[in-house]
């Protein structure tokens, strides 16, 4: 801005990271960059550059996030950390007093199959919510099975195709068109995950009344009394279910489940409704029934999907961690050590008191567990052959953002086969979820909550306001917009964890921004505006709430007409029936 008298940096580090952020912005007017055909801002000259160092896991998952904004398909996600939520509050950046920086006032998308920054919140809040109830149910004298299901497959099979045969498909009728059930909502053809949990081998058969009219037009009755499943005899509340993709170059798409199952219950009722009376230790022999059990079934499943998918139900191969039992199945038994040493920590660890080494045995189990589980964002491909989706975003930056030669970037593939692969991955995964808790296990285990995207995206906005802050800058939408274009969200972050406040303000200018636009704040201030906003992200989720409440309505409003009036229909007819009458 003409006219402006530059500042005096406020120390050598500050005034490097003022210099990176210019030499960027100087770079992006230069030279526009490409990503694949069209113009982006990404800005790299033609200099060669030196061997790729490691990234710090945090930079890492932005950068991933910012290639996500500019290939997704999905509004939100192009949208996420860019957006800014209230344009007259503007964006803070602050410090926390463990030394972290986090960043408030900006859209998340909350998507946990897609955004690397959202996923590591989401599943972050997912893993202490699954930690809790494993360390509950161990203490309580519960069993936890962890189970990986897999299928087999190739590089011809599609992503969608592999899906649908695990976790269901939407029902179409011959049109092509969503078939709906009797409330409205679209039907599904089950997979094999749904076909696993309603088996009747498994789930067993209730007690049921059979009524039939004989000839002489009178009723007969008779019961049919229950009959026990195998999830009775292993003592079966529930399971978490995570479901995985991973990509290798030799066998392509490669969807999988990680479960964890809470055994070892007498219930009183259904795993949905009823509740735990006891708990008992399931035999060996119940075990190995139900294992042998769900390895035929997911054999027989997979196979009439597709024979091709069917895994292999034996394994030669010396030391393989099956066991020679085949790879579609992995299971292992978790069973707490000292069920009263738990309890007791659980319940008394504010004394201050170490945990023996049984109960660290157990909160190691539970915890990897869940990690095991449910942090699917922190795994990584083996070798260079093998990616999880997220390492597609990131060998996408190495090679459009940062000019690194194929050889030389994580994982394998060309840009256009990147490109292809994610289009093909956000089709295949979207609106299908990630984690699902079955019917009833929260109650089992004394915890809240549920699985909706709602409370994903709670995880993601709670993670960053979590701690109180110790200092920050507020910056307009214009400054947060001149950060963001120039990919200097990194610089920015590095001045506020070195508490330089007023330099983000030079930093900006000399990305081009206008003077005036960032502002130091207090830890008091930060506190009044994080209550504004809170008060105005709770606005917005009631106001999201309600608009769903009025689409539900209007969805099931038409079957309710009708109900009402084969109601009505049949009042009538009894009234014509009974004035008939002599």
């Amino acid at each position: 801005m003409p006219g402006k008298v530059p500042k005096t940096y406020c120390s050598d580090r500050c005034r490097k990271a003022g210099q990176r952020a210019r030499a960027r912005a100087e770079a992006a007017q230069g030279n526009p960059g490409h990503l694949g055909k069209r113009t982006t801002e990404f800005s790299e000259d033609d200099a060669p550059r030196p061997k790729r160092t490691v990234v710090k896991p945090e930079i890492r998952r932005w950068q991933g996030r910012r290639i996500l904004n500019r290939v997704s398909g999905i509004t939100a996600c192009r949208a996420c950390g860019r957006s800014v939520l209230d344009p007259d509050t503007g964006v803070i950046v602050g410090r926390t007093s463990r030394g972290y920086v986090v960043t408030l006032g900006v859209a998340r998308c909350g998507r946990i199959w897609f955004c690397s920054q959202c996923s590591a919140a989401i599943r972050t809040g997912r893993t202490e919510e699954l930690k809790t109830a494993a360390l509950r149910w161990l203490a309580a004298g519960g069993t936890l099975i962890a189970v990986v299901l897999t299928a087999r497959h190739n590089r011809t099979h599609r992503l969608a195709g592999l899906s649908d045969a695990l976790w269901g498909a939407p029902l179409l009728d011959a049109k092509g068109s969503p078939v709906l059930d009797s409330s409205g909502k679209p039907r599904r053809a089950p997979g094999a995950y749904q076909r696993m949990l309603t088996d009747p081998a498994f789930y067993g058969r209730p007690e049921a009344l059979n009524t039939w009219k004989r000839k002489d037009g009178s009723t007969g009755t008779s019961v049919r009394p229950a009959v026990p499943g195998i999830r009775h005899r292993i003592g079966y509340a529930g399971m978490v279910r995570a479901s995985e993709v991973t990509r290798s170059r030799e066998n392509g798409w490669h969807p999988h489940m990680n479960c964890l199952l809470f055994v070892g219950a007498t219930l009183n009722g259904t795993p949905a409704k009823g509740i735990v009376s006891e708990h008992f230790v399931p035999t060996d022999s119940a075990l190995e029934e139900w294992e042998d059990w769900l390895r035929a079934l997911w054999s027989r499943t997979l196979r009439a999907a597709d024979p091709k998918i069917e895994p292999t139900k034996k394994c030669a191969k010396p030391g393989c961690k099956c066991g020679g039992k085949g790879h579609g199945v992995m299971v292992k038994v978790i069973r707490s050590a000292d069920d009263v040493a738990l309890i007791e920590y659980l319940t008394k660890v504010q004394d201050g008191k170490g945990a023996g080494a049984s109960v660290l045995e157990d909160l190691d189990a539970a915890g990897g567990a869940a990690m095991e589980t449910v942090r699917a964002d922190n795994k990584r491909g083996r070798g260079r052959n093998s990616m999880v989706p997220f390492q597609i975003l990131y060998r996408l930056w190495d090679l459009e953002a940062e000019g690194l030669d194929e050889d030389e970037a994580e994982g394998y593939g060309t840009a256009l086969q990147l490109r292809d692969w994610w289009a093909e991955y956000e089709q295949a995964m979207s609106g299908r979820r990630a984690i699902e808790w079955t019917r009833g296990l929260r109650r089992h285990v004394g915890l809240d909550g549920d699985d909706s995207e709602e409370r994903d995206k709670e995880f993601v906005y709670e993670q960053a306001a979590r701690e109180p802050l110790t200092g920050g800058v507020v910056m307009s939408t214009t400054a947060y917009s001149t950060v963001v274009k120039n990919l200097a969200e990194p610089e920015v972050e590095e001045v506020v964890t070195a508490e330089v406040y007023d330099s983000v303000d030079d930093l900006v200018y000399g990305l081009g921004g206008l003077a005036g636009h960032v502002r130091p704040l207090t830890a008091q201030e930060i506190a009044d505006i994080q209550e504004h906003m809170a008060a105005r992200m709770l606005a917005q989720r009631e106001e999201r709430a309600r608009q769903a409440r009025i689409e539900q309505y209007e969805i099931e409003r038409p079957h309710v007409v009708r109900a009402r009036q084969q109601l009505a229909g049949l009042l009538a007819q009894l009234a014509a029936n009974r004035s008939a009458r002599p």
